[in-house]
């Protein structure tokens, strides 16, 4: 976690997204050396995802017919997730921070991209 670490520090928002990215490889390693499954969320309706972060190869995995959006506390627009996220027609909206804090499972929530927040139903 050292080199992810100083991924953060770095003045560059471009290299500083990346720390993702090498936080992914070693816990994508740690999980097959231990023969842990990933455990993806696989939703059954639309659905936006809310959470910290996302991994790169988690976005790969999921469903671009059920997961709509993804909404961040953390994250990057410049991140490779972000990129893999647009690329599948999934919207992308991080730097939420406490906005996320009082929204409930089952809420109604819209992404408004344009204005790049949140819009409780």
């Amino acid at each position: 976690m050292e080199l992810s670490q100083q991924y953060r520090q770095l003045d560059d928002p471009y290299l500083q997204a990346r720390y993702i990215d090498i936080e992914d490889i070693l816990q994508r390693t740690l999980r097959h050396l231990q023969g842990v499954q990933e455990r993806v969320p696989t939703p059954g309706e639309p659905t936006i995802i809310i959470a910290d972060n996302i991994y790169p190869s988690t976005v790969l995995q999921l469903d671009a017919s059920f997961v709509k959006g993804l909404c961040l506390r953390d994250g990057s627009e410049q991140a490779h997730g972000a990129i893999i996220a647009r690329a599948a027609g999934i919207a992308w909206l991080s730097q939420q921070g406490e906005a996320l804090n009082s929204v409930q499972p089952g809420e109604t929530i819209v992404l408004d991209m344009r204005h790049q927040r949140l819009i409780r139903d």
